[in-house]
């Protein structure tokens, strides 16, 4: 009986099993003898440009191709679906790429796509309350690495193709249904938005193979360009040109590692591993010279042939060109391409930048800190900045020279630039490049910088009664003695979870004019760093420019969660006094020597031009409170200066007047009353006394020698 027990559930299970692939068939076969007949497609007046646009030119032979604009072509449709605001601005889009070289098979699976955006483009002229294009073309042309489940993991490993492919087609399912329930569509729309469904799915088939094949040979391109990035970061340019060749012998035309080969091949000219780089001079050694002028040549080769394939993207050649030519000692040649570079940067700042679209999709690289590096030092390639900037390259140059005018004059043209081409990204990388190669002319630009104070505060809403998370309102404060005329401010916000160096700049709306000791408010300024609120803000700085002036804004000021984001020197300098090495004593001493001063001069001008009063006011309570008024020589402001009293007590008010900056401290006379000082040039401890019935400075101790 058991026996017959046994063999009665195995005939059931095997039964069950049987009738579950017979169901599975069947919905196969229903479902393929439903799907809608494909017609020819006939693209309507509207899509007749796009549509063509990215057709195959079946007259030329396409054996090669260029990888690099295949992969933005790939990403930057998809991009371009998530970011432009209609079907029109999308289909425009399209119609003006560039899809020379791109491969045959990646046109024709993204002409797939447009019967279905021609689909729903005529559902949405036919039914206006239908919000199409925000609500699913958009999701559609989304990331879907970012909707990647845990479960779906196994898929990739197993099989990347078919694991892919379920993916994307899971989550197109996914954002139809969501749309669906959404809009509560029925009867006869409900079935045509299930129709474009189904074309999309099969737009997916065609699409993820290709996808696949190209983004695995995309990846498989940038391990060796990445190492070239990450060994120029370590000063090895040998490497760079090294792993540059290996991208090339497959890519010849690949236009990064050209740039990066040209540049190791200039670098190499001026390096060894024992003295690493040395600008802009070489000893009189006829075997260095033999070797230099070799690699050289070997650089000039490589970008006559880079102009001859990008003749419009020539601005990062020709700042190499002017690199080389300064190595050679021809400086008037070298500043020619400097300018010319200039010229052309901001012409192609849009076409030099729409690379980028390739690397949106290598979020990995913003994990480590060699992979932003490698961002930016990419980025700088593009929009001209570090290295890459002509305007720095010229200000290096008159810096070599002594001449401070001129020096800081192409730094501010650099700004000027960065501004008008509206690509933001490196500006911080920018500003720590000028401290660190340029500081004597960079400081020197606006020394009343520490007087431009600004604050923020969350937005309010409703009367205070609300608050937005996404905008606030900035206020900019001006306590120097001039007009702050044109001001353009850049504030630079680093939100929780991001890496410590990265920071994202937010250009304010350019102020015509603040006058002297007055403010400006400027209300609602939109934050939008993706999914990032106010409560997210960890840090901030701010740059500002005016007509002919870039510097820090030192004193930023969160007025809602009352957090003080000043840059302060008193601890930077303590750090730095705490153990002066012969390198930054170095630095001090060319800084105070550019600006014509020195610790003697400070100290005599401290101790004969300083005024001390007290001063007894009533306050709003009828009450006496008492003030100690100090005015100190204005020329301290080129150390960029922090005051106290008795260490511990801030001024009240510090704004410059004259020839004097003001400060005022509300407090008594003590025993013993100390002014301090504090900069990261030099440390003064400013000893003031009651001599007779006046208050006078009895002594001035330099902290940062102990004398």
């Amino acid at each position: 009986m058991g026996e017959v027990t046994r063999k009665s559930k195995k005939q059931l299970w095997f039964g069950l099993l049987l009738f579950v692939v017979g169901a599975a068939l069947l919905l196969v076969l229903h479902l393929r003898n439903n799907k809608p007949e494909e017609e020819e497609y006939r693209p309507i007046e509207e899509f007749e440009e796009a549509y063509e646009a990215i057709q195959p030119q079946e007259e030329t032979p396409a054996p090669t191709y260029d990888l690099e604009n295949t992969i933005r072509v790939i990403n930057g449709l998809e991009i371009a679906q998530t970011q432009t605001g209609s079907f029109d601005e999308f289909l425009n889009y399209m119609a003006r790429q560039d899809y020379s070289g791109v491969p045959a098979d990646v046109l024709e699976s993204k002409a797939k796509l447009m019967p279905v955006l021609q689909k729903l483009y005529l559902l949405q002229k036919e039914h206006d309350e239908l919000n199409l294009w925000t609500s699913l073309v958009q999701k559609l042309g989304s990331d879907v690495a970012s909707r990647i489940d845990a479960g779906d993991v196994g898929l990739l490993v197993m099989d990347e193709g078919i694991g892919s492919l379920w993916i994307f087609k899971k989550t197109a399912g996914m954002i139809f249904e969501q749309y669906q329930k959404e809009q509560r569509l029925k009867g006869e729309l409900q079935k045509q938005i299930q129709e474009v469904q189904v074309q999309y799915l099969d737009y997916l088939e065609s699409f993820t193979p290709v996808f696949i094949k190209y983004m695995t040979e995309w990846d498989r391109m940038c391990i060796d360009k990445d190492k070239a990035y990450i060994d120029l970061y370590n000063n090895r340019p040998d490497l760079v040109v090294e792993d540059c060749e290996k991208v090339l012998a497959k890519y010849p035309d690949n236009r990064e590692a050209l740039l990066l080969k040209a540049m190791g091949l200039v670098q190499s000219s001026r390096w060894t591993p024992e003295e690493g780089l040395v600008m802009f001079s070489l000893e009189d050694d006829s075997v260095k010279l033999s070797r230099s002028d070799a690699l050289l040549a070997e650089a000039q080769r490589v970008i006559d042939n880079y102009l001859d394939l990008y003749p419009d993207q020539s601005a990062p050649a020709l700042l190499l060109e002017g690199l080389m030519q300064e190595y050679k000692g021809n400086h008037a040649k070298a500043l020619t391409y400097y300018d010319q570079s200039s010229v052309e940067y901001p012409r192609q700042a849009e076409r030099l930048t729409d690379l980028l679209d390739s690397y949106r999709t290598r979020t990995y690289l913003t994990r480590s800190l060699e992979g932003n590096y490698l961002l930016n030092l990419y980025r700088s390639t593009m929009t001209g900045s570090g290295f890459f900037s002509p305007n720095f390259m010229k200000a290096m140059y008159y810096d070599q020279q002594g001449d401070v005018d001129n020096c800081a004059k192409e730094i501010y043209n650099h700004f000027f630039r960065r501004s008008n081409q509206g690509t933001y990204d490196c500006l911080l990388m920018d500003m720590r490049f000028c401290e660190e190669y340029l500081p004597n002319s960079f400081n020197q630009l606006l020394p009343e910088k520490n007087y431009i104070n600004l604050s923020f505060e969350k937005r309010s809403k409703m009367l205070g009664l609300s608050s937005d998370d996404m905008s606030i309102d900035v206020t900019v404060d001006n306590q120097a003695d001039m007009d702050l005329v044109n001001l353009r401010i850049f504030l630079c916000i680093h939100y929780t979870d991001m890496y410590a160096e990265d920071y994202d700049v937010i250009k304010l709306p350019t102020i015509n004019r603040i006058p002297v000791r007055s403010s400006i408010k400027l209300e609602r300024v939109e934050l939008g760093y993706m999914g990032k609120n106010f409560g997210d803000i960890a840090k901030v700085r701010a740059i500002a420019m005016t007509d002919d002036k870039i510097c820090w804004i030192d004193n930023v000021y969160n007025a809602t969660d009352n957090v003080d984001y000043n840059e302060s020197h008193a601890v930077n300098f303590q750090t730095l006094s705490a153990a002066l090495d012969s390198n930054a004593i170095r630095s001090r001493d060319a800084y105070l020597a550019s600006i014509k001063m020195s610790d003697d001069r400070f100290r005599d001008a401290i101790l004969n031009n300083t005024r001390v009063t007290v001063v007894d006011k009533k306050n709003m309570l009828k009450k006496d409170q008492r003030f100690i008024e100090v005015e100190v020589p204005r020329e301290l402001i080129l150390l960029n200066p922090t005051f106290s009293w008795n260490q511990t007590l801030m001024p009240i008010e510090n704004y410059l007047k004259g020839s004097y900056i003001h400060l005022s401290f509300e407090t008594a006379l003590a025993p013993e009353n100390v002014l301090y000082m504090t900069s990261n040039y030099l440390n003064y401890a400013i000893s003031i006394r009651l001599q007779g019935d006046r208050l006078k400075v009895a002594s001035v101790r330099n902290l940062t020698n102990g004398q």
